[in-house]
């Protein structure tokens, strides 16, 4: 048994090949977390396989532009190299990746960790907001590997950290650094739009917190940067249910009605690059910036491993561990 302890990075997981998008998106529609339907996993398997087939070529198209898989993996291995750096001087500590819907995925990651005989284990959630369509499906289903595994750490589990200062800190230099770069680098005359995944409105309603959170995260960022154009909108809305707005594509149109001419988009509740961020809001959105005419439209990148992050979940994993 060794006296080391494993954080272990969740984060969603994306296709590593064009053939792996289908069977992602049937994993992802099969998560009762994700399509909660009548009469449970007997509706939820064919459903989820007919919503995978059906989406596949257009979804395909995407991770196609993005050189034929998700960058997920890869940025996510860069953090946990990243933070491993980061607290090799405060004790023992291996950081490893878990993945929710593709490679690694908890079983593998459970067996490896058993096999290494780790004692305590810390989950750190990727997702600085708490949903329990992210964080909590996550630790769910870590927590069953275990148990079917028989393995029984300590597991610590940092449930949300939409406030973390140095957190908020990071996104807003993200923003400044971004704005920097047009051609009129005034915030007077840029408008800022701070994307947020969505979620359906029902999930909300019944008390899931993370349009709170996400509401607290913006308005931390906004009282650092103190500049007057900025909106919260909601991105990657499916199916015919009442999402969180407003809609980003939507927010886009009626500011380029208005007369916007520079927008920039900080995807808000991400700190991974992967297809929504470089796909849908780089490309997709893009595209509608244009097409409405906004001359300049930028979209700041996940902090993937900013060092300001990377302090961040220093920080979590020491608050995490702080009992012995």
């Amino acid at each position: 048994m060794t006296t080391r302890i494993a954080v272990v990075l969740c984060n969603l997981g994306g296709p590593d090949s064009l053939q792996a998008v289908r069977p992602f998106l049937y994993n992802l529609f099969s998560d009762p977390a994700i399509l909660d339907v009548p009469l449970g996993a007997l509706a939820r398997k064919p459903l989820a396989w007919l919503i995978a087939k059906r989406r596949t070529p257009t979804a395909a198209k995407g991770y196609a532009v993005l050189g034929g898989k998700s960058p997920l993996l890869e940025n996510t291995q860069r953090q946990a190299a990243a933070l491993a750096g980061a607290l090799a001087g405060d004790g023992e500590f291996d950081v490893h990746v878990c993945m929710r819907y593709w490679h690694p995925r908890a079983a593998e990651v459970v067996a490896t960790l058993k096999q290494a005989g780790y004692a305590r284990v810390v989950l750190l959630p990727l997702y600085p907001q708490f949903s329990r369509t992210t964080t909590d499906s996550s630790h769910r289903e870590f927590l069953r590997e275990c148990e079917r595994a028989r393995f029984a750490p300590r597991i610590d589990v940092i449930r949300e950290w939409h406030d973390a200062p140095q957190y908020l800190d990071a996104v807003a230099d993200s923003l400044r650094r971004e704005l920097a770069c047009f051609p009129d680098p005034d915030p007077a005359h840029t408008e800022a739009l701070l994307s947020a995944h969505g979620l359906p409105r029902k999930l909300a309603d019944a008390g899931d917190p993370y349009e709170t959170q996400v509401r607290a995260t913006y308005e931390a960022v906004c009282a650092r940067l103190g500049w007057p154009r900025t909106t919260l909108c909601y991105q990657s809305r499916v199916g015919p249910l009442e999402w969180l707005g407003p809609y980003t594509e939507d927010v886009i149109r009626e500011k380029a009605a208005q007369g916007v001419k520079q927008m920039l988009v900080y995807p808000i509740a991400f700190v991974s690059d992967h297809s929504e961020t470089l796909y849908e809001l780089g490309i997709t959105y893009a595209e509608i910036a244009r097409e409405h005419g906004i001359a300049h439209y930028r979209v700041c990148p996940a902090l993937n491993d900013d060092p300001g992050l990377i302090q961040a979940l220093r920080q979590l994993v020491l608050g995490a561990t702080k009992q012995p």
